[in-house]
C-alpha cells in the first residue's frame, strides 16, 4: 500500500488537529516489522484521503478505521496487519474495519464502544497455518484479553473466517484467551437470497493451528448476547480447546441477548468441548446442529467428516435460556431463571436446584437430581391439550422427593394450573416425572380468564 501525501499546512490538518476522534490506519508491513505499533503516531492519519499525522497515538474515545491492506499476505489474500504496543495496554473508543485484518495482541486491547467488521471473501476456511483470515487475533507476549464494551458485529455476503490464536508460552501458562463483549457478538450473513446454493458463511476458529499445543486451551467468551442472521455459523478449533460461553449483563446491568444458530465441530481427532453458563438478565437462544447435517444449513459439504464438539455443561442461573440442540449435553443444571430445553439426545445428568422449566418436550436424562425446595414448570396451551405430560424420563433417580410439593405448574399467562405431578418410580430406579393435567373445563377456565384479562388491559390503554 502506498502512503498518502502529508499535507502539513492544509485546512484539513488545521481542523483535524482540533478534532482527533477518527484515526485511519496507514502503517505498511515494513513499518510494523520495525517499531511502528498501534500506539505510534506514524501508524495513523486523521484523514482518509491524505496523510494528516496526529499529535499523539489513539486513546479513549477515538475510532480506529482499517480500510486497506498493507502488504501482509495469507491464504492468497492481502491482510491489514496491526501490532499492539509491546509495553502497555491500549483503550480506544471503537473499531470499524472494511479489510481482512490481523491484530497482534501483545498487551490487552479494550474497545469502549462497538467493533464493526465488514469483509467478504470468496475463499473458504482451512485449518492449516497458512489459511485465509478476515479477522485474526494473534495473542502474544502478555496479552490475553480482547474487550469490546458495545457490540462486536461481523458482516459478510461471502465467506468470513475469524481466528483466535494463543501463540506464546506465557499465554499458554495463563490458561487461555478471553473475548469480552458487553453487548452482543453478532454474525451477519447478507448474501442469502432464498436458496442454499448461495455461497458463504461465517467460521470462528476458537484456537487456530498456530496456538500452543500444550496448556492454555481455554477460550473464554464473556458475552452480553450471541446472535446470527442469514445463515448458521461454524464454530471450530484447529487445536484442542475448551470453549466457555458465559452470558452476563454488561457494566450498566443490561443484557442484549439474541438468537444464534450454529455448528460446533472440529477435525476428527481434535479434542474440543463446549460449556455454557447463563447469568444474564434477558433472553438468549441457541440452536446447535450436528456437523452431519451441515449441508442443510448452508455449509455445502464442507463439514463432511468433521466431529461434533462435545457439550459438557449447560448451567442456567438467571434470565431465560432457550436451547435447541441436535448434539447431546452431558450435564444440565438449573438453579434460577428460566430454561427451555429441546433435544432428541439423552442428557447425561440433570440437577434442579430452583428456577423455572419452560416445557419444550420431554427431557430424556440419565441421572436426575431434584434438590430444590420449589421449582416451576410452564406449559403452553398446546401442551395442555394432552391429559398427561411427561416432563422427564430418567435412568436413575439420585434422591427421593415429593414431586407434588416441589413442582408447581403454570400456563403461559402466569396462572397456576393445579393438577398434580407424579413420580413413576422411587429413588435408585428408572422412571419418569409426569404432570397430570386438570380437567379440560378447568384449563379452559384458566385460559379464558387470562384472555379476558388481556383484552381488558388492552382496552384500558386506548
Amino acid at each position: 500500500m502506498k502512503k498518502m501525501i502529508f499535507a502539513a499546512l492544509s485546512p484539513i490538518f488545521a481542523l483535524s488537529a482540533v478534532y482527533a476522534g477518527d484515526y485511519y490506519y496507514i502503517a505498511t508491513f515494513d513499518d510494523i516489522q520495525g517499531t511502528v505499533t498501534m500506539g505510534s503516531v506514524e501508524a495513523w492519519s486523521l484523514s482518509p484521503v491524505e496523510t494528516v499525522t496526529p499529535d499523539s497515538g489513539p486513546g479513549a474515545g477515538d475510532i480506529l478505521h482499517f480500510y486497506d491492506s498493507n502488504g501482509y499476505a495469507y491464504g492468497g489474500e492481502e491482510v491489514c496487519r496491526a501490532n499492539m504496543p509491546s509495553g502497555t495496554a491500549l483503550t480506544v473508543g471503537g473499531v470499524e474495519a472494511e479489510v481482512s485484518s490481523e491484530f497482534w495482541i501483545r498487551r490487552n486491547l479494550s474497545v469502549e464502544g462497538n467493533w464493526v467488521h465488514t469483509v467478504s471473501s470468496d475463499k473458504k476456511y482451512s485449518s492449516e497455518t497458512s489459511g485465509i483470515r478476515q479477522l485474526r487475533f494473534a495473542v502474544t507476549d502478555r496479552g490475553d484479553v480482547i474487550s469490546v464494551g458495545g457490540d462486536m458485529v461481523l458482516n459478510t455476503f461471502g465467506y468470513f473466517t475469524t481466528r483466535m490464536s494463543n501463540g506464546r508460552s506465557s499465554v499458554a501458562a495463563s490458561g487461555g484467551v478471553s473475548l469480552n463483549v458487553g453487548g452482543a457478538l453478532a454474525f451477519n450473513f447478507t448474501g442469502f437470497t432464498g436458496t442454499l446454493a448461495d455461497k458463504g458463511y461465517h467460521v470462528f476458529d476458537m484456537r487456530d493451528s498456530q496456538s500452543k499445543t500444550a496448556g492454555g486451551n481455554a477460550m473464554l467468551f464473556n458475552l452480553g448476547g450471541l446472535k446470527s442472521s442469514g445463515r448458521a455459523v461454524w464454530m471450530t478449533s484447529a487445536t484442542s480447546a475448551v470453549a466457555h460461553f458465559n452470558f452476563n449483563d454488561n457494566s450498566s446491568g443490561s443484557f442484549a441477548g439474541g438468537s444464534f444458530e450454529g455448528v460446533f465441530a472440529a477435525d476428527s481427532g481434535v479434542s474440543s468441548q463446549l460449556n455454557i453458563t447463563m447469568n444474564g438478565s434477558g433472553r438468549q437462544e441457541m440452536t446447535i446442529y450436528k456437523a452431519s447435517n451441515g449441508s442443510l444449513h448452508g455449509f455445502e459439504n464442507d463439514l463432511d467428516g468433521k466431529a461434533d464438539m462435545s457439550i459438557g455443561n449447560l448451567t442456567v442461573n438467571n434470565g431465560e435460556f432457550v436451547m435447541n440442540t441436535e448434539v447431546a449435553v452431558e450435564i444440565l443444571y438449573l438453579s434460577g431463571g428460566r430454561l427451555k430445553f429441546s433435544s432428541a439426545e439423552k442428557v447425561g445428568g440433570m440437577t434442579i436446584d430452583g428456577g423455572t422449566l419452560l416445557f419444550g418436550g420431554t427431557i430424556n436424562v440419565g441421572d436426575l437430581t431434584v434438590a430444590a425446595n420449589s421449582a416451576d414448570v410452564v406449559f403452553s396451551a398446546e401442551d395442555l391439550a394432552a391429559h398427561e405430560i411427561t416432563v422427564f424420563e430418567f435412568d436413575y433417580l439420585t434422591d427421593d422427593f415429593d414431586a407434588n410439593s416441589v413442582f408447581s405448574a403454570y400456563n403461559e399467562f402466569g396462572q397456576e394450573l393445579g393438577g398434580r405431578f407424579e413420580l413413576t418410580v422411587e429413588m435408585g430406579g428408572s422412571g419418569s416425572l409426569v404432570y397430570v393435567v386438570p380437567e379440560p373445563a378447568a384449563v379452559a377456565a384458566f385460559i379464558g380468564a387470562a384472555a379476558l384479562m388481556f383484552a381488558l388491559r388492552r382496552g384500558g390503554r386506548r
